[in-house]
């Protein structure tokens, strides 16, 4: 046998170049490239979004936090009025048995308040005959008392934006400078299946309360309520009774009635082991009951929310002692008027700085100046940033001791408390004197509940000071 050959391909000319793959370059750089930019955008609209629907609980992404328009997680100690969750709650005075469409006027009018970082909350009431400027959709207002507005927004206005909730909102921004994020309107209906759907409340009555001839519809009899003070389990239409009685006291008292079932409220819903894990579930079942524009994706960051503030401390204020009778300039209606600087001190109980609303310290603020009555101006301006009178203590005399150097006096640890003050008197944070350091000798017997000691020196510096007081103004023009 002849040895094999391999014969020639027929009709391919012999080459002697080798052909090798050729690369795009535009390829090899343009796809990690756009990797690259596809993440960055992607981390940018993300720490958009969870700075909206996760405010005080964003993501924390570390060191990619240093990109331009990538969000910091870093939130600020406390949130001011514009960066808190502000939620308006309307109770319609729409008894059991009329149409939900009736028109109706509100019953109640209060706000509850998050401080999404200090992790603090509270509650706002506005009594419901106060006397307000209504806006009338045009750029001008009328005058009435608040609980019209949610009637005429609803169904006297012809398509005011947002309907009676939002011409409340409104109403309440223009009036107290709250700015209003959502709302929650509860009919007596709406109220007792809320409750009932929690399984009921606890509610801790501080005193006893009655009314001999109670209802809540137009055709059912009339039969007695009574309530004794302590812990009582309550399902809706009990709770309803409690939130609505007065003929024991008056429309004050009721109203801290219900800012008492609103706390019990708030501890049951958020303590259930699924709002959590089913937070969608459970906001859908409420959703039947209530009638909110709160989105079903800012639900779960509230639930959050809620769980992290302690209700127990939530200071719970209405703006009753800022209101008097109307006299002459209210038509006839029986409204109250109110004075906006005791009002500006009663919100400031709920809306200032959420830490030091949390620390509730117990400050004493002592003169050692001869200018006279300057604690009191001083503590005049503390009780005018939301700390409340009941916790400043005023001696202006000092043992009759004089001073020259303004300190503070930090007994408890309660550092930022002792820190807001130094900023608001100018002074370096070296100035505050803790209780592990010397020179405490001198308050031997200041009471042991007193947390933070502001002594006035003649160095005291107002300036700049924001406050309401003429007075401050005037100690602040000559340094005390």
């Amino acid at each position: 046998m002849p040895p094999f050959e391999r014969l020639p391909k027929p009709d391919l000319p012999e080459t002697t170049q080798v052909h090798r793959r050729s690369f795009n370059p535009v390829l090899i750089f343009g796809i990690p490239v756009f990797c690259v930019i596809s993440v960055y955008l992607g981390l940018v609209v993300l720490t958009q979004l969870d700075d909206t629907f996760l405010t005080g609980n964003e993501l924390n992404l570390g060191v990619v936090e240093i990109l331009p328009l990538v969000e910091d997680s870093t939130d600020p100690e406390s949130a001011d009025i514009e960066e808190r969750i502000n939620i308006v709650i309307l109770g319609l005075d729409l008894r059991r048995d009329e149409p939900a469409e009736q028109a109706a006027r509100t019953d109640s009018v209060m706000i509850l308040t998050i401080d999404p970082f200090a992790k603090t909350s509270g509650v706002f009431s506005i009594p419901r005959d106060t006397w307000v400027e209504i806006p009338d959709g045009f750029g001008g207002f009328i005058m009435n008392r608040i609980n019209v507005a949610f009637q005429l927004g609803e169904h006297t206005y012809l398509d005011y934006d947002g309907g009676g909730a939002g011409l409340v909102k409104d109403t309440i921004e223009h009036n107290f400078g709250i700015p209003i994020d959502n709302y929650i309107v509860l009919n007596f209906n709406n109220f007792i299946e809320l409750i009932d759907e929690l399984g009921g409340i606890d509610v801790d009555v501080p005193s006893y309360a009655y009314d001999a001839a109670y209802n809540d519809c137009n055709f059912c009899p009339y039969y007695p309520v009574e309530f004794f003070e302590g812990l009582e389990h309550m399902d809706g239409e009990r709770a309803l009774a409690y939130a609505r009685i007065r003929k024991s006291d008056n429309d004050f008292r009721r109203i801290e009635r219900q800012q008492v079932v609103v706390r019990a409220t708030a501890k049951k819903a958020t303590s259930l082991g699924t709002i959590l894990s089913n937070p969608l579930g459970i906001y859908g079942q409420f959703k039947n009951s209530i009638d909110t524009d709160i989105s079903e994706f800012l639900l779960p960051n509230l639930a959050r929310l809620a769980q992290q503030v302690n209700l127990d401390t939530a200071p719970m204020v209405s703006m009753e002692p800022a209101t008097y009778s109307c006299v002459n300039v209210c038509g006839g209606a029986a409204a109250l008027q109110w004075d906006p600087v005791k009002a500006k001190e009663l919100q400031n109980q709920v809306f200032s700085d959420g830490l030091l609303l949390k620390e509730s310290a117990l400050v004493s603020v002592k003169n050692g100046t001869q200018t006279p009555e300057l604690a009191g101006e001083f503590a005049t301006f503390l009780s005018q940033q939301g700390l409340q009178s009941s916790r400043i203590a005023v001696d202006e005399y000092f043992g009759g001791a004089l001073t020259g150097e303004t300190r503070i006096y930090d007994l408890s640890g309660k550092d930022y408390t002792a820190r807001k003050l130094a900023d608001w008197l100018h002074l370096p944070h070296a100035q505050i004197v803790t209780a592990e350091d010397v020179g405490l000798e001198q308050f031997v017997d200041e009471p042991v509940t007193t947390d933070v000691i502001v002594v006035l020196g003649a160095d005291v510096d107002f300036s700049n000071a924001a406050t309401n007081s003429a007075g401050l103004s005037q100690i602040a023009t000559t340094g005390g």
